[in-house]
């Protein structure tokens, strides 16, 4: 039987008010003939940034190693020495591990011998390659083994010296004398590792903000969905060939969807009406109001009517075998409703869950994206439902990859050619340029060299 929580949701989480003040929003982008007035003109984002290998360099020196990224789940270490190895981020391994306290720990999996802490184990019979109508090759995971460490301890798999859940330095192999060595010197290293909704973040940073504190007005916003209730449903992921912001921005933005997700020329939604959300720390959120046609298919009276019960995401969300999750604002049902996370994370959410796109840097030009599904507790695996939901969904999805995806490898080689003098940003790819300029400020402006740095012109449009 799927679980449902009825937890209550924060009273701020997406109040009257805000709903209102968005539908204001729509009218107002449905109704303009241009940027409001006093918006500052943006000039070029310089195309350095996507191939230069200082700019490159500089962002793996200050930006990953300095701000908070997932890292996975909590119900993925359910017990005291459950364990897990992450390696999306280039040169950062990382293994983490519940303490005796049931704390989840982030430890770089790598011993003071260079070696790793957990045994190695071949995880490629997990992932399916899946037929791909794009450049690249797609794989896709839905069971995820959960693994213990052997005798409670991490342990150097070269010289066999043996650390507790805390980093400590306990055994060494051979009766050598502890004593003998400075262990005090020899602990691990430890990442800061803190949980939102059951999402496990890690920072390298030991002096970083709090994870809430940091997410902010996204926390909040998104506590209707439950996270903590939600479970992994599957895992896709492809290595493209591009930058990483390539990757990310081609999802902070919408207009391109009448052009690349549309069929005999007819969409589902009218990016006309799109409006944004700035939050402090590159953060965001899109509201994409549905066509009339698409409006009127699902029941509703018009793109703004977002009563409960209604919407063309709600139509199919309740054909499936996944409950909904009863905290959600009527809004996403009738809407196309997505945050961003910075600086590399976007979720387009719905009733029943959400995937969660993530796209890491490989190297200069190549991005490893993944597209991690979760959805509201659905009980057993081996359900009859669930089983064909997996098949029914298998085609769709990966279509939407494949349109996503299509242009990516090309618009990098459009970056490399020495005639492009830059990119230009409208308004409505203002998203965009929060972004770029909150990667400039955590790099530090006087770290980049001026002709690859964006001017920082959107503090006053900032939600908070």
């Amino acid at each position: 039987m799927a679980r449902i929580s009825r937890r209550r949701v924060p009273e701020d989480s997406m109040e009257d008010t805000l709903i209102e003040q968005l539908k204001n929003e729509i009218r107002y982008e449905f109704s303009r003939e241009g940027p409001p007035e006093g918006f500052p003109k943006f000039p070029d984002i310089p195309g350095g940034r996507y191939t230069d290998p200082e700019f490159f360099e500089l962002e793996q020196k200050h930006l990953w190693p300095r701000t908070w990224l997932l890292a996975g789940r909590q119900e993925d270490l359910p017990e005291v020495d459950s364990y897990w190895v992450w390696e999306s981020l280039r040169d950062t391994p990382v293994v983490l591990v519940r303490d005796d306290e049931m704390r989840i720990r982030a430890f770089r999996n790598e011993s003071p011998n260079n070696a790793p802490l957990v045994p190695w184990h071949d995880e490629s019979h997990l992932r399916t390659e899946v037929e791909f109508d794009a450049p690249g090759k797609l794989f896709r995971q839905q069971h995820f083994p959960r693994r213990t460490l052997p005798d409670g301890a991490l342990r150097c798999q070269r010289r066999g010296w043996a650390y507790d859940t805390n980093g400590h330095l306990v055994a060494v192999p051979f009766g050598e004398q502890l004593d003998a060595i400075p262990y005090e010197d020899r602990s691990l290293t430890e990442y800061r590792c803190e949980v939102w909704d059951g999402w496990v973040f890690v920072n390298q940073d030991p002096d970083a903000m709090p994870l809430l504190e940091w997410l902010g007005p996204i926390a909040r916003q998104m506590a209707q969905f439950q996270g903590e209730n939600l479970r992994l449903f599957e895992k896709d992921s492809l290595v493209i060939n591009c930058n990483w912001k390539v990757t990310v921005e081609a999802f902070q933005e919408v207009y391109h969807f009448k052009h690349i997700h549309q069929k005999d020329g007819v969409t589902s939604i009218d990016q006309r009406g799109a409006t944004m959300g700035l939050f402090p720390h590159g953060h965001s959120r899109m509201i994409t109001p549905v066509t009339k046609r698409a409006a009127a298919a699902s029941g509703m009276d018009d793109p703004l009517d977002w009563r409960p019960g209604l919407g063309m995401m709600r139509s199919f969300a309740v054909r499936g075998p996944i409950p909904e999750i009863e905290t959600v604002v009527p809004m996403v049902n009738c809407t196309s409703t997505a945050f961003s996370i910075f600086p590399n994370l976007i979720t387009p959410v719905g009733s029943t869950g959400m995937p969660f796109l993530l796209c890491w840097p490989i190297d200069i030009d190549h991005t490893l994206f993944e597209w991690v599904t979760f959805q509201n507790d659905w009980g057993d695996d081996d359900d009859p439902a669930i089983v064909q939901m997996r098949a029914d969904r298998l085609h769709q999805r990966t279509v939407v990859m494949e349109e996503d995806t299509r242009n990516m490898t090309p618009m990098q080689k459009s970056l490399d050619s020495p005639g492009l003098i830059g990119i230009p940003v409208s308004y409505q790819e203002r998203r965009i340029w929060h972004c770029a300029e909150t990667l400039d400020r955590t790099i530090g402006p006087e770290r980049i060299p001026e002709h690859l740095r964006v001017p920082q012109l959107l503090e006053p449009y900032l939600e908070r």
